[in-house]
């Protein structure tokens, strides 16, 4: 197992819990890319049709980490469909 799937196992143990795919529900992985050398933030987010969005922190990575992580969520959109934002 190399990196990126290492990561990306540990964002989806992560989110398993309150990823419960209920119906007319739309959820989401949003990347919070820093702009200078901060962390990378990474956040599981749903809502559903007319409610409003809830977040919640799923994990820090250092800014070395940029490609590892974006991978990681690559994979998590290839495996499991879950839609990924990344800002």
């Amino acid at each position: 197992m190399n990196k990126n799937e290492k990561i990306a196992k540990e964002l989806l143990g992560k989110i398993e819990p309150v990823w419960t795919k209920e119906p007319n529900t739309i959820y989401e992985l949003r990347v919070a890319l820093p702009k200078f050398q901060h962390e990378i933030n990474v956040f599981f987010e749903w809502h559903k049709a007319g409610k409003s969005t809830i977040s919640r922190a799923v994990k820090s990575y250092e800014s070395s980490q940029q490609d590892d992580v974006l991978e990681a969520v690559d994979i998590l959109q290839r495996n499991y469909h879950l839609h990924a934002n990344v800002n």
